[in-house]
């Protein structure tokens, strides 16, 4: 993901640690929607060994910042992803 960091990407323990405690998608890797504390909703964002958001269907960079994350809502939907 170009312009991202893994700063950028990083989810707060508190997600870590839920996402750890949750069945994966697919190897090392889960998908789903986040609510924002703004109540937005991003929806497809594909969450990497528990610790990373690897990318969001649709966008070129992540359009969220992972402090700002009030909710994961695990969906589980495959889709194909750009790497």
């Amino acid at each position: 993901m170009s312009n991202s960091n893994d700063t950028d990407k990083r989810l707060p323990e508190k997600w870590s640690e839920f996402l750890s405690n949750q069945p994966e998608t697919g190897m090392d890797y889960q998908v789903g929607d986040v609510v924002l504390n703004d109540g937005s909703i991003i929806k497809d964002v594909a969450f990497v060994g528990s610790t990373l958001i690897g990318e969001v269907k649709g966008y070129e960079n992540i359009p969220f910042k992972p402090k700002n994350i009030k909710e994961i809502r695990l969906t589980h939907k495959r889709w194909q992803f750009k790497r």
